[in-house]
């Protein structure tokens, strides 16, 4: 350990030395200086651990020196030396920092005793600042976790105001921490939660009284956001929604909730938490929903069938002209009707990970989907201005069907006592600055849908919104705000844009772009024309008819007798494969349902396929996926036959099998 370094300053170098000899022998490392300037000098470029110093010396005297060494370390212990001392120039040297004096002449033992207590006090100022660097380095430390960390951490007083807040609050919140010390807690709650308090904080004698010492309680709660104001449309607007858990603060030395001095808090931000299960329970009921649409529409479909295959059945004996096969051939027209409904119910129903994109013509969509939404509201005048020459768009069909029911339903809650929609479709050619005005990535050839309301309108603040996810006008539980936002996105994936123009009580105009299709032949989408009912076309041998509804069997079973055939029956797949098996005369045609429980109808083909390679296959559907269709044609089924189906149409597709 290196001896401690004494400076001696004194003008008469008799006792300079003196001391100089006397400290020496005691271990310490001394140093002299006969004048203040020198000393001044000596200190400026060396470290000493303390100085004894005359205090009467010629030019600049101890006072002087004493200062100008505090100026260059402010924690250097100066004793003061002096001949003439009294108690004024003694406290006049102890006020201006000085840490002892001794008198002159003074003993050997008092000169060591004062240097030695001198240096112990040095070492205790050196430890204490040490130890307060480690301090204030840890504190440092923490108050950076504190700050940085992604909650908020706050303590609160015994009168539950803010005494401490991290910088977290003005991420969030946009709360300064000093603004929030000394404000009352429950000033940045939602109202309705204010009355969660009382398990926190009560004012009694015990105001934590559900809290111990090492325990927590956790509660949900919405801090308010600082100079957000309240939106009338989206009660949470201005609401962050925190998961806080709180616990007692005590004074170290005790673990007493009497001893009570306020509350420690962390409370996390869950509002996007929040936001993915309100999302995520609205597709589970959506998913419900489309389930349960399915099974009705694969009813509904098989009734459908059982009405056209019988009507046809009986228009056989009625003449073309008759009365009674013209009311007939209207039915005919409404299970037509009720076919294309199926569909759209199955469209917006099913699950489809994969967007399949085809050409379409948008005004076949607009008309279907018109004509659906007008059967559910009758109270609403619909009313289209359609361009007969629109060019096609490449999309996904069920997305646009989307797209329009959203705009559809959005705009039937703005006229809850009726009204009239107008849709209107349009070619347009947008240029360079027209695509960058209205959001649109490149300029170009686009169609515009317009739907137009004579709803309510909207002002400009939900003008500003009504894309948002999850923002709705509507009460709660009557909306999840979701529609428009998923439109937006389905349009912005088609490389399209939005449009929304609305003013209070005049209505609003959603219009959307697409790009138009680089090739121009409009897409198919007429519905099949009614089949010459004269024109039967009459066949011999053995079909092997299988479907899982009994209704399906028996009409089928009974056209295909009326046309000449032997027909053998199978409800399930499996009963299909044991037909095959066991049968000896051969079977010239398996007419085969795609969707059926256990042994669908992809399985019962690759089964019968490999008992008859040979085998005809006619698949019969009006709910399978086209890409299960699609996969059974390509494996060597010969055709296709949508449900619901006529005897006539029956009849053809019979006859393309065999011809193939």
């Amino acid at each position: 350990m290196k001896p401690e370094q004494i400076l001696v300053v004194d003008d008469e170098k008799r006792v300079a030395q003196s001391i100089h000899r006397c400290l020496t022998k005691e271990g310490f490392r001394v140093f002299c200086a006969y004048d203040g300037l020198q000393a001044v000098n000596m200190f400026s470029t060396q470290k000493f651990d303390l100085v004894l110093m005359d205090i009467s010396m010629p030019g600049m005297d101890g006072y002087a020196t004493m200062a100008k060494m505090f100026e260059l370390d402010s924690d250097v212990l100066v004793i003061i030396m002096t001949g003439f001392a009294s108690v004024e120039s003694a406290v006049s040297a102890l006020k201006q920092g000085a840490w002892d004096y001794l008198k002159k002449p003074f003993e050997f033992a008092d000169l060591l005793k004062t240097v030695k207590n001198g240096i112990a006090q040095q070492h205790l100022i050196a430890e204490k600042k040490f130890y307060a660097a480690r301090l204030e380095a840890s504190e440092k430390k923490y108050q950076h976790m504190v700050d940085n960390s992604p909650d908020l951490i706050f303590t609160l007083d015994e009168n539950f105001y803010f005494s401490f807040a991290n910088q977290q609050f003005e991420t969030l919140l946009g709360y300064l921490p000093l603004e929030l010390k000394g404000m009352p807690f429950d000033a940045i709650l939602h109202e309705d939660d204010r009355g969660k308090l009382p398990r926190l904080f009560k004012s009694t004698s015990s105001p934590a009284h559900e809290l111990s010492p090492g325990c927590s309680i956790a509660l949900n709660l919405r801090f308010k956001k600082a100079g957000v104001e309240e939106n009338r449309y989206d009660p949470y607007y201005a609401f962050a929604f925190m998961e806080m858990k709180a616990s007692v603060l005590t004074p170290p030395d005790t673990q007493s909730v009497k001893d009570f001095v306020g509350i420690y808090a962390v409370a996390r931000d869950v509002t996007e938490r929040m936001r993915l299960e309100t999302q995520l329970r609205q597709a589970q009921k959506m998913e419900a929903i489309g389930t349960f649409a399915c099974g009705i529409a694969h009813d509904f479909n098989n009734i459908l069938m059982s009405i056209q295959g019988y009507a046809s059945l009986v228009k056989i004996g009625f003449n073309r002209e008759s009365e009674v096969y013209k009311r007939l051939s209207n039915i005919d027209e409404y299970v037509q009707n009720g076919a294309e409904m199926t569909h759209q119910l199955l469209n917006f129903s099913r699950k489809n990970s994969r967007q399949v994109s085809t050409t379409q013509n948008i005004n076949y969509l607009l008309k279907t989907s018109a004509k659906m939404f007008a059967r559910t509201r009758k109270d609403i005048i619909i009313r289209q201005e359609l361009d007969k020459d629109l060019w096609p768009i490449v999309a996904d069909e069920i997305q646009i069907n989307q797209v329009l029911m959203n705009l559809f339903v959005n705009a039937w809650h703005a006229m809850p006592k009726g009204g009239r929609i107008a849709i209107k479709s349009q070619n347009v050619v947008i240029d360079n600055e027209q695509a960058q005005k209205i959001g649109l990535d490149q300029a170009g050839d686009y169609i515009r849908i317009c739907v137009a309301d004579t709803g309510t309108g909207m002002d400009k603040e939900i003008l500003s919104r009504i894309f948002d996810p999850f923002f709705t006008t509507k009460d709660q539980g009557r909306g999840t705000g979701l529609g428009l936002a998923t439109a937006y996105r389905i349009i912005k994936a088609h490389k399209g844009t939005f449009q929304v123009k609305s003013s209070p009580g005049k209505g609003s105009i959603f219009m959307f772009y697409l790009p138009a299709a680089k090739e121009r032949a409009p897409a198919n989408h007429v519905r099949p024309s009614a089949l010459d009912q004269s024109r039967l076309i009459q066949g011999k041998g053995r079909i092997l008819l299988v479907d899982d509804e009994k209704e399906v069997i028996e009409v089928c079973k009974e056209m295909l007798e009326a046309l000449g055939y032997e027909v053998l029956v199978a409800g399930a797949g499996a009963q299909a494969v044991s037909v095959v098996q066991n049968d000896v005369k051969g079977i010239d045609l398996m007419i085969l349902d795609v969707v059926m429980p256990g042994m669908d109808g992809v399985q019962t083909y690759n089964a019968v396929r490999h008992l008859n390679p040979n085998i005809r296959v006619l698949v019969c559907s009006g709910l399978a996926p086209k890409e299960d269709i699609r996969q059974m044609i390509e494996n060597g089924c010969r055709d296709f036959l949508l449900k619901p189906f006529d005897i006539a149409k029956l009849s053809e597709k019979i006859e393309s099998v065999f011809n193939t």
